[in-house]
C-alpha cells in the first residue's frame, strides 16, 4: 500500500539463517539475504531493478516477480523477491539502493553504460569459452502467459540484458524466477503482450530469438 500511496518503491533488506540441515548434501547454498521491492507497475522495472543489484556488486541467487492486481481501479503492483550475496565486502544499504532504484527508473542512472564499462574489465578465464545462452519457448507451459526458458552462463548484469531485451521487444514480464547455480543460469520468464494475452507462436519464437540475440 505505501508504494502505491507514494508512487515510488518500498524495499527492505533481511539477513536470514542459514537454512537447511547441515548433512543434506542436496540442501542449496545458503544466501542468508533476502531483498524485498513493492512497486507500482510500469515500464523498465526488472532491467532497472536488476541493473541496479549488478552495480552494487550484488550477486542474484534466486527472484521472483509477481505483478499482483489489486481490486479497485488501482494499478498492478510489482512485487520483486530476491536472494542476493555480495561479491565483496558488506552489503550496500537499503536506502542507498532504493535511491538508485529511483534514479534508474527516472532516467538519472545510465545504468547500460556502467554495466558496460563493469563488463570491460570483468576477468574471464583463458582458454575457456562459454556456452552460447539458449532462449526456448515452452509449449504448452501456462494458459495465460507465454513462458520463455533462458540458459545462460552468469555473469554481471545478465538480468538486466533479459529484462531489457524483453521490454525492447514490446512485452509485458508477468513474472519471472530466476535460479543461479554456479556458473550456470536458468531463468524463466512469463511474458504477454501489450494487451494481456499469450503471445501468438510466431510472435513468441521472434521474441526468443531477440533475447538470444541480446545475450549473445
Amino acid at each position: 500500500m505505501e508504494a502505491l500511496r507514494t508512487g515510488e518503491p518500498v524495499l527492505t533488506l533481511r539477513t536470514d539463517d542459514p537454512a537447511g540441515p547441515d548433512d543434506d548434501p542436496e540442501a542449496p547454498e545458503p544466501v542468508g539475504v533476502q531483498l524485498h521491492i513493492a512497486l507500482p507497475d510500469r515500464p523498465g522495472v526488472l532491467p532497472a531493478a536488476a541493473g541496479v543489484l549488478a552495480l552494487h556488486r550484488l550477486t542474484v541467487r534466486a527472484a521472483d516477480l509477481r505483478a499482483v492486481d489489486l481490486p479497485g481501479p488501482a494499478e498492478p503492483v510489482l512485487l520483486l523477491s530476491w536472494r542476493v550475496a555480495a561479491e565483496y565486502g558488506s552489503l550496500p544499504e537499503a536506502a542507498r539502493l532504493r535511491a538508485d532504484l529511483v534514479r534508474a527508473l527516472d532516467g538519472g542512472l545510465d545504468i547500460r553504460a556502467r554495466l558496460a564499462e563493469r563488463e570491460a574489465a570483468y576477468p574471464r578465464r583463458r582458454g575457456v569459452k562459454a556456452p552460447p545462452p539458449r532462449v526456448t519457448v515452452a509449449p504448452a507451459g501456462s494458459a495465460l502467459a507465454t513462458v520463455l526458458e533462458v540458459r545462460a552462463q552468469d555473469a554481471p548484469g545478465l538480468l538486466h540484458r533479459i529484462g531489457r531485451a524483453l521490454e525492447e521487444a514490446a512485452v509485458r514480464v508477468r513474472s519471472a524466477h530466476v535460479s543461479t547455480l554456479g556458473s550456470n543460469a536458468v531463468d524463466t520468464v512469463y511474458v504477454t503482450g501489450e494487451d494481456g494475452r499469450p503471445l501468438a507462436p510466431d510472435r513468441a519464437a521472434e521474441v526468443a530469438r531477440a533475447v538470444e540475440k541480446a545475450l549473445g
